[in-house]
């Protein structure tokens, strides 16, 4: 057991400090080890003893209760934590280096429409402070606007396809409204990358800023937006907010389909797929052509206005 204990903390250290994973990640990938941890005591072995055959098993036993995308983070962890083990000289050989890289296949990620899109945006406004508020309404001075935060983080997470973990994670410092820039700290090694605010997104930001004072009670003062008591928003919290939406439109509405639509959104109109690869933050242009798939007739459509032979036709 101490064994165990030693090397998942070691383990979680290394995950934190040298790959810069998030809680949300540590939380699974430790946990994947526990449960091989836990598979292994079962054969009187342990995580420095464990042979390839054992993790085969362990993997074959996953598959039959766990969805295929679990099985193969599962995979992943064990791959990237016996590495781990070699690398730090606690064992000699690793069990894992026979174990396939794990392949998913990709749904195309679901995105609004463009007349979709403006609904939502549109509807989360409607109801903003000096639109349509009843006559003769006031609210109380120390009562912090909850719309005027939540019709802020749509316009942010639409408007610059920014992820939700890096939305929570801005500080008041990381927005430039006269620059028309929001700097975003996110992945491995908290890279940087700027994000560009539309108008729309800096009257929102604008309207925002001055309830903020309401929202903060000093707890985390850097913090751009806080949730009802006063600490730094959340990802559940921004879920909330996007549910609540969801339910006034009758339509599902989640945080990636807003990102999965600035990304299609922008190719539509003509963005260059290398400019949105960089605007979504992403090291890889594949990972980029998932967010931007665009159907069959568009494509042709853009072939033939575009390719120079077909001109000759």
């Amino acid at each position: 057991m101490e064994e165990r204990t030693e090397l998942l903390e070691r383990f979680r250290t290394y995950l934190k400090v040298e790959r810069g994973y998030s809680r949300h990640t540590l939380r699974n990938y430790v946990g994947d080890i526990e449960a091989l941890a836990d598979f292994l005591a079962k054969r009187h072995s342990g995580l420095a003893r464990a042979t390839r055959r054992q993790l085969r098993e362990f993997l074959g036993n996953e598959a039959h209760g766990h969805r295929p995308a679990t099985v193969a983070r599962r995979k992943a962890t064990i791959r990237t934590f016996y590495r781990f083990l070699v690398r730090e000289g606690v064992i000699a050989e690793n069990p894992a280096a026979v174990l396939p890289s794990p392949r998913l296949p990709r749904p195309l990620p679901k995105a609004l429409t463009q007349r979709e899109a403006e609904a939502v945006m549109d509807q989360s406004g409607r109801s903003a402070p000096g639109r349509s508020a009843p006559a003769g309404s006031r609210r109380p001075r120390n009562v912090p606007d909850s719309l005027s935060r939540d019709i802020a983080i749509l316009e942010l997470l639409y408007g610059t396809g920014m992820r939700v973990s890096e939305l929570v994670a801005l500080d008041l410092d990381d927005i430039d409204l006269r620059r028309g820039e929001a700097r975003i700290r996110a992945g491995k090694g908290n890279k940087e990358r700027l994000a560009y605010l539309g108008d729309m997104a800096k009257d929102a930001l604008t309207r925002y800023l001055a309830d903020r004072p309401l929202w903060s009670s000093g707890r985390d003062p850097q913090a751009l937006f806080f949730g009802r008591r006063s600490a730094r928003l959340s990802d559940r919290s921004v879920r909330r907010v996007l549910d609540r939406m969801a339910a006034r439109l009758g339509k599902p509405l989640h945080p990636h389909m807003l990102r999965h639509s600035f990304a299609t959104h922008m190719l539509e109109r003509g963005a260059d797929i290398r400019a949105i690869q960089e605007l979504l933050g992403h090291s890889s242009l594949s990972t980029t052509q998932k967010y931007t798939h665009m159907d069959l007739k568009m494509l042709m459509e853009v072939y033939r206005r575009t390719h120079p032979r077909e001109e000759e036709e």
